[in-house]
């Protein structure tokens, strides 16, 4: 079992006989020797860390866009409205966002899932409606706040949303971001990357094999 550390920005990750598993608590079925045979050219312009640290930022999409909607919606609707419109879209951009990777919006993401700044921003929007005798969006935010942070919402919606997926999506979510963010990486710097039939294969054989 290998331990790498990270440097600047980039994940600390664990290579297991399972594959890659990061301090986000992330599980990629690759292996970091795949990874540099896919895009030995890529990783020229960064490191594996690097890349799995932007995967797991995308990711955490949807718990980010879900939690900046809810405050958004609070402030212009019915709590239930602002609940129900959270939900559906959490539960939307967890099965379709992995196929909408970008790696232009990975910086802004980080920004907007940074404790502080949410904290902050509903302390704020929370502390104006509750002075203005809005108990019940104050209840509904902290409620959405705290299933939405610590993942409650994600485990209640991750049976519905596996089914989705594997109909989606051929390879684990994780390594089919990844890849995505590769291939992205790959287009900007005019990168050729090597054929990912044959990883992909070896990805899956494991997979029928647990």
């Amino acid at each position: 079992m290998k331990r790498h550390r990270p440097q600047e920005y980039s994940a600390t990750f664990v290579e297991t006989p399972e594959g890659i598993f990061t301090e986000d608590g992330i599980w990629f079925r690759t292996r970091e020797r795949w990874i540099k045979e896919y895009a030995g050219g890529v990783l020229e312009e960064g490191r594996v860390g690097e890349l799995l640290k932007e995967a797991a930022v995308w990711l955490r999409t949807a718990q980010t866009l879900a939690l900046w909607l809810l405050l958004a919606t609070l402030a212009v609707a019915t709590p239930l409205q602002s609940a129900v419109a959270t939900v559906a879209f959490f539960a939307l951009w967890q099965a379709i966002g992995p196929a909408m990777v970008s790696r232009w919006a990975i910086p802004a993401l980080r920004v907007l899932e940074l404790v502080v700044l949410q904290a902050l921003c509903f302390v704020g929007v929370l502390s104006w409606l509750g002075a203005s005798g809005q108990v019940a969006a104050v209840v509904t935010g902290l409620a959405g706040f705290v299933m939405l942070r610590w993942g409650l919402l994600q485990r209640l919606l991750q049976p519905l949303t596996e089914k989705i997926w594997k109909r989606l999506y051929r390879m684990p979510v994780p390594d089919h971001v990844l890849r995505a963010l590769i291939v992205r990486r790959a287009l900007r710097h005019g990168i050729t990357l090597a054929d990912f039939a044959g990883i992909e294969a070896r990805i899956q054989s494991h997979l029928k094999k647990r």
